[in-house]
């Protein structure tokens, strides 16, 4: 380490010591750029310019202010202007082989554990009742989804400015104030007990199975969540053998084992307090995020809460499975795109070559996407006789939706959340117009082509504000 900080000091890099309230010096700017350097080598070591050095720190969660203290460079541009200089460049050969098939294997799989609850609820309907059921189990999917995006948002700024026991401590704190949040679901739908049970549960699925996907612990998730899907499986082919309320209990047990893999998994001693150490900017920072996962849960779960208001059969709500379990193939997808345009920066300065290519990977990485979704979709629709006019139009419209998240999900890795959000809200506009006028006998649609005309406007929104934002050298890492 100490030839690393001669190293900096030879270059004219801020060496002033860091002090704690009490006197005791901390740790030098030049030491902690040191640690930097070794976080963030392999990007700046291929970087084309500073400003990719940039995006690298700003997606780490790193502002100004931060930089200043920690550093002492005045902004994060400074920095990276300083980081560009002082690590050589590193040519990457243009052949490297990204197709890693362990890591594509994993992220298919995560798919299969983000479906995993819609094999719960026939046995939870037959034993709850599917009125009673739905709109908690609906509900606090919406509360899992939004609740877990910034948990493990916090989490990931915490583990790339290298407080992973921080992480830990926050990702475990989180868990049980997200399960203090469900509770508060069944009594506003005046639920009963075991209700309260099943919301709760659900709550905390969400919650461990991403913590356990982000410190990649399948194996974990896979065995704990074995019993739920044999007794599932085991459930819609012969119902009579263990019964729903058998089925159930089984499934609550899983969870339980999921839950307390989590909690394990988040055991370790921080040094500091994880809720210091995140600064406000953070917190701002996170609340989009959260914002777009309870926007993107509603939009998927529309369907089964319409059935829900109508109390009408909910058997056309099958049509989102191909578009839960592609969603590891999109955590694929985009993960390969990132690779080929570093593939691409590594072999190129020339940026007229640059933008001719991009938008090309692009559309060839969401075609391969949308071509898993889309062979899903067909199997679905002869697997669960999904052949009425209902379901099928519900399978076309959560294909388009499939295309929008796969660019959702690049621009706010791009740090474009936002943008993503004007689109969700217009899109959810456009639905609810189209559907309010064709109650009123003014437009000739239903709710289902007034769904499928929400999801094709998000879709052809975002890819309008994508390619754009795609030519810009910054967003890449």
């Amino acid at each position: 380490m100490s030839q690393r900080i001669d190293f900096f000091e030879d270059r004219g890099v801020a060496v002033l010591p860091s002090y704690t309230r009490t006197g005791k010096v901390l740790s030098t700017p030049s030491s902690r750029l040191a640690q930097l350097v070794q976080h963030l080598g392999p990007v700046c070591e291929i970087a084309v310019d500073a400003q990719q050095i940039a995006a690298a720190l700003e997606a780490h969660g790193y502002n100004d202010r931060m930089v200043l203290e920690r550093f002492g460079y005045p902004n994060v541009f400074e920095l990276a202007e300083a980081l560009f200089r002082i690590v050589p460049r590193k040519g990457t050969p243009a052949k490297r082989k990204i197709y890693h098939f362990s890591s594509a294997l994993r992220e298919l799989s995560h798919g299969l554990f983000y479906g995993i609850p819609g094999l719960f609820y026939p046995a939870v309907f037959a034993w709850v009742g599917a009125q009673e059921a739905t709109l908690g189990l609906i509900l606090s999917a919406i509360l899992g989804w939004s609740w877990s995006q910034g948990m493990i948002r916090l989490a990931y700024v915490l583990i790339g400015r290298g407080f992973d026991p921080e992480a830990r401590v926050l990702l475990r704190n989180m868990m049980f104030i997200g399960l203090g949040l469900a509770i508060l679901i069944p009594p506003i739908i005046q639920g009963n007990l075991a209700l309260v049970a099943l919301v709760v549960l659900q709550m905390a699925y969400h919650m461990a199975s991403g913590i356990l996907l982000l410190y990649k612990r399948e194996l974990w998730l896979l065995a704990a969540t074995l019993p739920a899907v044999g007794s599932g499986v085991l459930f819609l082919l012969a119902p009579d053998v263990l019964g729903a309320a058998t089925t159930t209990l089984v499934m609550m047990v899983s969870v339980l084992l999921s839950f307390g893999a989590a909690f394990i998994t988040t055991q370790g001693k921080a040094t500091h307090s994880p809720w210091k150490v995140l600064q406000r900017a953070d917190w701002l920072d996170t609340l989009p995020l959260m914002l777009y996962g309870l926007l993107s849960a509603i939009f998927v779960f529309i369907n089964p809460f319409w059935h829900w208001v109508t109390n009408t059969p909910i058997v056309s709500g099958l049509a989102v499975i191909p578009l839960v379990l592609s969603m590891g193939g999109l955590e694929w997808q985009l993960r390969v795109f990132l690779e080929r345009m570093s593939l691409l920066l590594a072999s190129t300065n020339d940026l007229g070559v640059f933008a001719r290519n991009v938008n090309r990977i692009f559309l060839s990485v969401l075609a391969s996407y949308g071509l898993l979704l889309l062979v899903l979709s067909l199997l679905a629709a002869v697997f669960l006789n999904l052949r009425d006019s209902e379901s099928q139009i519900f399978l076309v419209a959560n294909f388009l939706l499939g295309l929008g998240f796969f660019v959702a999900f690049t621009l706010t890795s791009m740090n474009r959340t936002l943008r993503v959000l004007l689109g969700m809200v217009l899109a959810l506009t456009v639905y609810l117009a189209a559907f309010g006028l064709s109650l009123q006998g003014l437009l000739p649609l239903d709710g289902h082509l007034s769904y499928l005309l929400g999801c094709g406007v998000f879709t052809m929104y975002l890819l309008l504000v994508a390619l754009p934002v795609l030519r810009e050298i910054r967003n890449y890492q």
